[in-house]
């Protein structure tokens, strides 16, 4: 009777033991489903993160590149239209004065041969009417009265003649000084456009800087999400060696347990 209780008793034993394995087992598969799925999820959250920071730093890139293309081409744009418009000035002015210098020097050498002609032949009609007023002084002195009306107005002629090469200087001077105001206006749009160039430059250079920036961090929270996750790694495994001890004890205990514990 005894030995058929304790034949019981063992096979209840040995029954409620596999049983307590079974679950044991299926707990641990659960655990490692657990852990599994735990780790997969951590993979599609990482990947999930890198993609997009990919995405946007790409699109940043991108939107960098771009906007560095655009300020360039309008840089070049505006030094081709101000080169231009300096050349152009240039030319313009170049031939104006070039045109006012030939047609005033062509205009003040004819007046110069035309009074030369006159004088030439005032001197020669003077020295004829002087021999002739020598050899009949009474013929010729209606004569050199005559010639001195002429002479004065030769010199009336002369006078006029002088105040027009007075205005062609006036002229020449006003040209001059369009010139040098010309040049001046030139320069200071050259510094105003140095100083725009000088802006667009600090622009581009703190947007990288904020570029930089932002690299550095998502650098930093991406390294900050690796650490957790080994972190939460190293947690579980913990875990999970910890209820392996537990489990190596209780079976070391249950070997130490008497026939009637």
């Amino acid at each position: 009777m005894l030995d058929r209780d304790l034949e019981e008793a063992d096979e209840q034993y040995q029954m409620a033991l596999r049983n307590h394995k079974i679950r044991i087992d299926q707990l641990i598969d659960i655990q490692n489903s657990r852990l599994r799925g735990l780790h997969e999820e951590f993979e599609r959250d990482l990947q999930i993160l890198k993609s997009e920071f990919d995405k946007e730093k790409d699109d940043i890139n991108n939107g960098h590149d771009m906007e560095k293309t655009e300020l360039e081409g309008m840089i070049a744009t505006i030094n081709e239209e101000e080169t231009a418009k300096l050349e152009k000035l240039k030319d313009e002015f170049e031939g104006l004065r070039e045109e006012t210098k030939n047609e005033k020097m062509e205009e003040l050498e004819t007046m110069k041969h035309d009074l030369i002609k006159k004088i030439e032949q005032l001197d020669q009609d003077f020295e004829i009417s002087f021999s002739n007023y020598v050899s009949d002084t009474d013929a010729k002195s209606a004569e050199y009265t005559k010639h001195l009306g002429q002479n004065e107005e030769a010199s009336i002629e002369i006078s006029q003649l002088i105040r027009e090469m007075n205005r062609l200087r006036e002229i020449i001077s006003n040209w001059s000084h369009k010139k040098l105001q010309n040049s001046k206006e030139c320069k200071e749009r050259n510094q105003k456009l140095t100083q725009e160039k000088i802006t667009i430059l600090k622009h581009y250079h703190e947007l990288k800087r904020k570029m930089t920036q932002f690299r550095q961090e998502e650098a930093k929270r991406l390294s900050n999400l690796t650490k957790n996750s080994k972190a939460c790694m190293d947690t579980l495994k913990g875990y999970q060696k910890l209820g392996e001890r537990i489990l190596k004890t209780a079976e070391l205990c249950r070997k130490l347990e008497t026939e009637r514990e």
